[in-house]
Order: C-alpha cells, then sequence, then structure tokens
C-alpha cells in the first residue's frame, strides 16, 4: 500500500530481518518478575543463636534437599529471632530449609551440613510450603533440633 513506500511489505518484512526483529519475539518470552522473600526464625532447641552459632537460611527451587542440591540463595541469622531478606528471588516458587549452627563447624558453603545439624523446613502438617516471592512473601519458622540432617 502507500503507507509502507515504493518496496511495499517485501520492505518491511526486509527491515525487519536486517533489524533482527520478529513479529512474534515480544510474545515469546514471558516476563518474571523477581519479588524478595523475608524469613525470620528462632530456635527453641539447646544452644544459643549468635555469630558463631548461627541460624542458616537457604532457598531451594526443591521442597526437600539432598545431599547434591544447590541452594538458591543463603544468609545468616545472628540473634534468635532474627530475619532476613532476600531480594529479587526470580524462583516461583522458593522452599525455606534452616540449619542451626550447633557445633560452630558450618558455614553453609561447601555442601550439606554436618550430619546431626539441627533443621528445619518451613512447613504445614508436615509438607514443605512453597514461598512465592513478591510483597506478601514473609515467613516465620520456629524449630527445636527435634529434626537432625541426615538422621
Amino acid at each position: 500500500g502507500p503507507l509502507l513506500g515504493p518496496l511495499g511489505t517485501a520492505g518491511l518484512v526486509l527491515a525487519m530481518v536486517i533489524l533482527g526483529l520478529s513479529a512474534t519475539s515480544a510474545a515469546v518470552l514471558p516476563i518474571v518478575r523477581a519479588g524478595d522473600v523475608t524469613v525470620t526464625a528462632s530456635y527453641t532447641g539447646k544452644g544459643v543463636v549468635d555469630p558463631t552459632h548461627e541460624i542458616l537460611v537457604f532457598l531451594f527451587d526443591h521442597p526437600m534437599p539432598t545431599e547434591s542440591s544447590e541452594p538458591l540463595r543463603m544468609d545468616v541469622i545472628t540473634k534468635n529471632g532474627g530475619s532476613v531478606t532476600f531480594k529479587n528471588v526470580p524462583t516461583d516458587p522458593a522452599y525455606v530449609i534452616l540449619v542451626y549452627d550447633e557445633a560452630s563447624n558450618y558455614d553453609g558453603q561447601n555442601g550439606p551440613p554436618p550430619v546431626g545439624a539441627p533443621i528445619a523446613v518451613y512447613s504445614k502438617d508436615g509438607k514443605a510450603v512453597p514461598v512465592k516471592p513478591g510483597p506478601d512473601a514473609k515467613v516465620t519458622v520456629t524449630f527445636d533440633g527435634s529434626r537432625r540432617w541426615g538422621k
């Protein structure tokens, strides 16, 4: 037509190809909005929560991590009842796993916690609860050491 100039539709398609544009490219990729996840944790078992006996808070993309699982994120709480906020978590849902560093020998960086370390999973009625990152992703976990890694 007259609006497309002398090259017509072929010229428009050629221009899109040269520019690397596709008529469908904008519609193909879903927009993933990352959100925050805030975790508040309390340990009621034997031992104090302090900078050498932290609560390590992990986010995973699956509910029951194994020795070979890689966490999405990790942070530490150094005061009982403290909180951490994971910013811009792109994984939906995420699962919250906690480890109490009872023996002051686990930094969360080099593999799973030592066998026997107190652990917790953000759960309800014994089932891990998926957390959708965003403004309402605020979870509170209290654990007592009755559940132990590898036991």
